[in-house]
Order: structure tokens, then sequence, then C-alpha cells
């Protein structure tokens, strides 16, 4: 498995590997990722392939949890 989301850090696309992939989760409108970056930014890519800044882990749970 291979992905390249956006890196605000690197201000360009990485290419990342299941190893760089914290979580995944079948939300209400698709599948996310969520992955870390070897410089340290975590954020989240959707089943669009969009990218986000990462939400913290509370506000990440209450997405989960409806």
């Amino acid at each position: 498995m291979m992905f390249a989301p956006f890196c605000p850090t690197h201000d360009s696309k990485v290419l990342m590997t299941r190893r760089n992939v914290l979580s995944f989760w079948n939300g209400p409108d698709g599948s996310v990722i969520r992955w870390k970056c070897t410089c340290g930014h975590e954020g989240f890519l959707d089943r669009h392939g969009d990218s986000s800044d990462c939400v913290s882990h509370d506000e990440a749970a209450a997405i989960l949890v409806p």
C-alpha cells in the first residue's frame, strides 16, 4: 500500500507506505486513513484522496462515536 498525501511541513505531497498509517476506519462518508509523516506532522486522508490537518484525539473520537 502506498499513498501520497499533502504534508504542510514539506509543502508538497509525500510518498508514504503502510508504516505511516496510525489508524484506519470507515466513517460516515467512507474510509479514512490517519497518517504520520517522517517529519512528525499528522493528518487524515479520506476516500476522495483529500488530506487535512489532524484534529486532536478527543475530536477524532467524537467523530467516530455518534
